[in-house]
């Protein structure tokens, strides 16, 4: 029989969306430690007010992403909630370490002929095409770290290049995150194909059906996201995360913000006690670790990373401080003691999300910093402490005017950071055999049929993924433990 009651602990985008599908099938409760849900979405206002240097008043109310702000154009049945998207700019930038200047990122192998495509990029070019060529890693060997894996396919320099997509996605140091967890797509391809550029050009014909079918939920959007790179909503993501909270309490969920869980099995929250048949964990693997009554195995085995994240905001419009495109990532390096992962520009990597009185009268950029710099993650090499949300905003002020040496003389309109800590999960080498042995835990231990898990701990740190991890707990309670995936991981 399915469970009547089910109580989902985190109101993130996973303890969100499991309970929205769940509402019509179960009485739900969901529980949430923090005053608000959202988890690490945050899309505040402010409103902003400046005359141009031709006597325009400008004023509105601007849009400051604290967490994710794009969701990338794949199947996503929450999608209809979506009000507005607008599609992100296609061009990436690399910093060239060496140089301080920015690198278009390639978008096609002819790059390799041009005088004015910098080293770094011909290098990479050249690491693509020599690939299929080179060796296949040890039958023995079951995982590898992000660098391992780069080093041995592409060799030292574009490695090191790679580096700075590992910042972008994850945050974090490619010596320490597991390829075949984080990015299982590159590991098949070598598996299946001996070779990542020969297992790209035969495709996944399966995953493609499975996808066309998904985006058939869409409607209208199906079609429109072809051209996408990435969209985003008008509003913020917090419009997505609103809305679905407003629609799970229309559907009968209640939700108790500001409860936190001290015990499970039975639930014992700070507000008295809870029964319910099952249990959607959709918190932290160590913070599950911290209330399970029964133990379970490897749920503190990861770090996570802590990121600072900085909105500037420029009384310009974009072509005025920097070029059109997405933003730009930077490779690791020990020399970066601003500890600067990447800048995201808002305002051509999203256009048509600010209200009209701002739509290109102002420019909006988010510095990423931290990560694997910070003394709360590195192990060796040069780290840093963390420093304040006052010291933020000054070191990311300073680097944007290092990098756009122009506006040395343009003061921002507005700055506000933020300290996200342990935001982001770093999947160690192995762990997707520690993911299988916990899923047999719950399968087969004390918590059969009355626990689950599922959010960015386990697998996916995207919104995509924490979307589609709750959906999944959701239209197979109690019969799954939300790590299915990684079942037959050997």
């Amino acid at each position: 029989m399915p469970p009547q009651h089910v109580a989902v602990i985190g109101g993130g985008l996973t303890g969100l969306s499991a309970a929205y599908r769940l509402a019509p099938k179960a009485k739900v409760t969901l529980l949430e430690a923090s005053n608000r849900v959202g988890g690490w979405v945050g899309s505040p206002k402010q409103h902003i007010k400046f005359t141009t240097p031709s006597g325009e008043q400008v004023e509105g109310d601007v849009t400051l992403e604290s967490g994710p702000r794009s969701i990338r154009p794949k199947g996503l049945s929450a999608a209809s909630m979506l009000k507005l998207t607008s599609p992100a700019a296609r061009n990436r930038f690399i910093m060239n370490n060496a140089t301080g200047k920015l690198m278009a990122a390639p978008t096609s192998p002819l790059a390799l002929l041009s005088p004015k495509t910098p080293a770094p990029i011909r290098e990479l070019l050249l690491g693509v095409m020599k690939e299929p060529f080179r060796r296949n890693s040890p039958a023995s060997a079951d995982d590898e770290s992000v660098h391992s894996f780069f080093l041995r396919r592409f060799g030292p320099k574009v490695a090191a290049t790679a580096s700075a997509f590992v910042h972008g996605i994850y945050a974090a140091d490619p010596n320490t995150l597991s390829v075949r967890s984080a990015f299982q797509m590159l590991w098949d391809y070598e598996r299946g194909s001996g070779s990542l550029v020969m297992g790209m050009l035969k495709g996944d014909k399966a995953g493609k059906a499975r996808e066309l079918e998904a985006w058939k939920e869409c409607g209208a959007w199906g079609e429109r996201r072809k051209n996408w790179a990435m969209y985003a909503l008008r509003g913020g993501m917090s419009e997505l995360t609103d809305r679905l909270a407003q629609v799970c309490q229309e559907r009968g969920v209640e939700i108790a913000s500001g409860t936190r869980v001290e015990r499970i099995t039975p639930i014992n929250t700070s507000i008295g006690s809870i029964d319910a048949d099952h249990v959607i964990a959709a918190v932290t693997p160590r913070h599950l670790s911290s209330i399970a009554s029964s133990p379970l195995p490897h749920l503190i085995a990861n770090r996570s990373t802590t990121v600072g994240v900085v909105n500037v905001v420029f009384p310009l419009p974009p072509s005025q401080v920097h070029p059109d495109g997405f933003g730009f990532l930077i490779p690791a390096s020990d020399a970066n003691r601003a500890g600067v992962l990447g800048v995201i520009f808002d305002s051509t990597a999203l256009p048509g999300t600010e209200v009209p009185e701002l739509e290109g009268k102002i420019t909006k950029v988010t510095a990423m910093m931290g990560g694997p710099y910070w003394s709360s993650y590195k192990t060796g090499g040069s780290v840093a402490p963390i420093p304040s949300k006052e010291e933020l905003s000054e070191i990311a002020v300073n680097y944007l005017r290092t990098v756009f040496p122009h506006l040395a003389s343009v003061d921002p309109i507005l700055t506000k950071a933020n300290l996200q800590v342990d935001c982001i999960p770093t999947y160690a080498p192995g762990h997707g055999s520690r993911m299988r042995e916990l899923h047999e835990a719950i399968q087969n231990g004390p918590w059969q049929d009355k626990l689950s898990v599922g959010g960015s701990g386990y697998g996916g740190v995207s919104v995509n993924d924490c979307v589609y991890s709750g959906e999944i707990l959701a239209d197979a309670v109690g019969e799954k433990t939300g790590l299915e995936r990684w079942k037959d991981w050997n």
